[in-house]
């Protein structure tokens, strides 16, 4: 049996204006997460960016570096507990993270990898 907390991204709180920076893998082209938020309180702004640079997961980097993979990313907007599937197939960069940045209340995550297999181009 696989242990669930190795597929673990993100468990943790964002604060209010502060932008926090997930790496997501990139495995044979593909990207899946799940992101569920705890409470019925929590504001943000998911972007799921891309990059086949070697630029630092978790600083925001130079505007060349990472870019908005133009991919919808539903999250929380302090009307109730929830979540998102982020699943999408032909990147065609080499490495992804998501942008979450707190917007009227500091927000819960759950953040989990969901994408199939076991290779992945995007993380160590």
């Amino acid at each position: 049996m696989i242990d669930p907390a190795l597929h673990t991204l993100f468990v943790g709180s964002v604060a209010v204006g502060v932008t926090k920076f997930v790496p997501v893998p990139v495995r044979f082209g593909h990207i899946g997460v799940d992101i569920g938020w705890l409470d019925a309180t929590s504001n943000a702004t998911i972007t799921l960016e891309l990059t086949s640079t070697q630029a630092d997961v978790f600083a925001a980097g130079n505007a060349w570096e990472w870019k908005a993979s133009g991919v919808a990313v539903t999250g929380p907007v302090a009307a109730a507990a929830g979540g998102s599937f982020v699943n999408i197939e032909n990147v065609r960069q080499q490495r992804a993270r998501l942008r979450i940045l707190g917007v009227a209340a500091t927000s819960n995550f759950d953040i989990r990898d969901g994408t199939s297999g076991t290779e992945s181009g995007g993380l160590p």
